[in-house]
């Protein structure tokens, strides 16, 4: 997974500061669904089967199919897609799902030469 995350449309999904934007705008996911969302993102073009889901998003937790059906409604709302013709997330009836828009990967911004070590650092440092 590159380190600044994935751009597609006119959003930006940001994993490692588990963000999703559209158009510098906060879209509001919950941690499991943003966590499908970065599954299928990161696989972009391949199918992601519900298995994989099950394992990598809910980590063992013993759900239904409905919660994964759930997650993908969610996404898609928030999204502004549509089941019916997708151009986010192509459901593959009994097998899972694929993401299948145009996705480019965002290198994370260089730190500015001289800026100041963020907080933590400067608390945690000790000599």
């Amino acid at each position: 997974m590159p380190p600044g995350g994935f751009r597609f449309d006119r959003f930006l999904l940001d994993p490692r500061d588990r963000r999703l934007s559209f158009d510098d705008a906060p879209v509001e996911l919950n941690a499991r669904y943003l966590d499908a969302l970065t599954l299928l993102v990161s696989e972009h073009g391949k199918l992601v089967p519900k298995d994989r889901f099950l394992a990598e998003v809910w980590r063992g937790v013993p759900v239904t199919d409905e919660a994964l059906t759930q997650c993908i409604r969610t996404l898609r709302r928030r999204l502004g897609d549509d089941a019916t013709s997708p151009r986010f997330i192509e459901t593959v009836p009994k097998y899972g799902y694929r993401f299948i828009a145009p996705v480019a990967a965002v290198e994370a911004p260089a730190p500015a030469a001289g800026a100041p070590a963020p907080a933590w650092r400067r608390v945690l440092w000790l000599g």
